[in-house]
């Protein structure tokens, strides 16, 4: 994890903590430079994390203030960080159906560009909120990046492993994403019914030198995953 990003958590922390409520006005930065003895550019990168993500808004010539808390159980339809990170307060639980390195199809191949004689790990999982099934996800992984993926870590935060393990700096994503309905086969794998509504979610990661190492796609069950956009003008 980059410097900005933990200073970014550290100030998350202490507003989740209720240290700051929505509407309160967070230090300055200099302030907050001196309290977590970073740079001023650290600061700023932090503080542009959190805007991004919802957590505060930056008011010209005015300061810096907490936004309203997220609802509960609701995803960031743009983020790029791991379904740990996003659902916050409640249980992440992952049922792995599959992982094994495979020839990624022609679409992934160019995706991640790849060579043609590359192999890549497959994952596909089931994930769960609190019990409840949230996504059949599909996940093709560029070994170059991902060195190793076996079962056991696929069952916990894959973005925890690649970050804090194989110390991989995860920097941007491109997202595309339709209203669809279900096949028989991918009902089946949320407990559905062949023709229900489907949030067909397309995922493709970046490391913060540009590089495609995840190629995801997600299918959210219609009746249990709820999203939010934190916008900006």
């Amino acid at each position: 994890m980059l410097k900005y990003e933990q200073i970014a958590q550290k100030i998350n922390l202490f507003i989740e903590e209720g240290h700051f409520q929505a509407g309160d006005k967070l230090p300055s930065v200099e302030t907050l430079k001196e309290q977590y003895q970073v740079s001023k550019s650290t600061v700023i990168k932090a503080l542009e994390v959190l805007e991004k993500r919802g957590f505060i808004y930056q008011a010209r010539g005015s300061g810096i203030y907490v936004r309203n808390k997220q609802r509960e159980g609701y995803l960031n339809l743009f983020s790029t960080g791991g379904f740990s990170d996003e659902v916050v307060g409640l249980e992440v639980t992952n049922k792995v159906l599959k992982v094994e390195e495979v020839t990624p199809p022609e679409s992934v191949r160019q995706k991640l560009k790849l060579k043609d004689d590359v192999s890549v790990y497959l994952l596909e999982r089931i994930v769960y909120v609190n019990g409840d099934i949230l996504c059949y996800e599909q996940s093709y992984f560029n070994k170059d990046i991902v060195l190793f993926l076996n079962e056991s870590i696929a069952e916990q935060s894959i973005f925890n492993y690649l970050e804090n393990h194989l110390k991989v700096k995860i920097g941007f994503s491109d997202i595309y994403f339709t209203v669809d309905k279900l096949n028989a086969s991918d009902a089946n794998k949320l407990e559905l019914v062949e023709g229900d509504p489907c949030l067909n979610y397309e995922q493709v990661f970046y490391t913060t030198t540009g590089v495609p190492f995840d190629c995801s796609h997600l299918l959210y069950h219609y009746q249990n995953a709820y999203f939010y956009i934190p916008s900006q003008k």
